[in-house]
């Protein structure tokens, strides 16, 4: 009974020295797993773009990662496996922060653009306006400019009128104040005058009396025509 003990507990330090190197091994296989499994999510993350969207996160992650790294160095076992494990969650929560921020950080860029469009459009609009107020005020300036010529030759227009009939009104005064002559025509007729001549005409014929012609002879009127002018002074 006391023989069976003993081997039992041989056999079970037998088993003990046999299974311990596997332990070992186990363990440093399962250190070796954790920092290639930590290695390769702080790879993923900085894939992602972590080390730009959540550089803080990311910075403890490969932090975490090269003390694992530097604890199987040393064969830490243990320390290396939880370092390695702290290093997997702290990509996984850079991955996840950096996915957050590259959203929002995309959704902020997609609003400058289109802030960026509204405020181009707005500016072209305005331009076009700023541009047609200029033309406006072209125009503008252009008809003013037009209608200033226009009034300005027609107070030349005016001025001229006006210098024309003061020249007309000063002959006229020059005119009236020459004296005026008035000539007067008189027409007189003198009555007209009869004249009577007699004349005997002798003719010698046989057995015929002597024949006396008397013949009237009216001259007529004449008329003598009187010019007279009169000169009238102005007052």
């Amino acid at each position: 009974m006391r023989n069976m003990k003993f081997l039992m507990r041989g056999a079970a330090v037998a088993a003990i020295l046999i299974a311990t190197p596997s332990l070992a091994q186990s363990r440093i296989d399962r250190a070796r797993t954790a920092v290639a499994e930590a290695t390769a999510k702080v790879e993923a993350a900085q894939t992602a773009g972590a080390d730009k969207y959540a550089p803080d996160a990311y910075a403890r992650a490969e932090e975490s990662l090269r003390t694992a790294k530097d604890q199987l160095a040393r064969d830490h076992r243990d320390s290396t496996i939880n370092e390695a494990r702290r290093a997997s969650g702290l990509a996984d929560a850079a991955l996840a922060e950096s996915e957050r921020n590259k959203g929002a950080q995309i959704a902020a860029e997609q609003d400058a653009r289109r802030d960026a469009q509204a405020a181009a459009a707005n500016a072209s609009a305005d331009a076009a306006a700023e541009a047609s107020q200029r033309a406006a005020a072209q125009d503008a300036a252009l008809t003013a400019q037009s209608d200033a010529a226009a009034a300005n030759a027609r107070a030349e227009a005016a001025a001229v009128a006006a210098q024309s009939a003061a020249a007309d009104a000063a002959a006229a005064r020059a005119a009236a104040a020459q004296p005026v002559a008035t000539t007067i025509e008189t027409t007189t007729t003198q009555p007209a005058r009869t004249y009577s001549s007699s004349r005997t005409t002798t003719r010698k014929v046989v057995k015929k009396p002597v024949r006396k012609t008397t013949t009237t002879v009216t001259r007529p009127a004449a008329s003598t025509t009187t010019t007279t002018t009169v000169k009238t002074e102005p007052r």
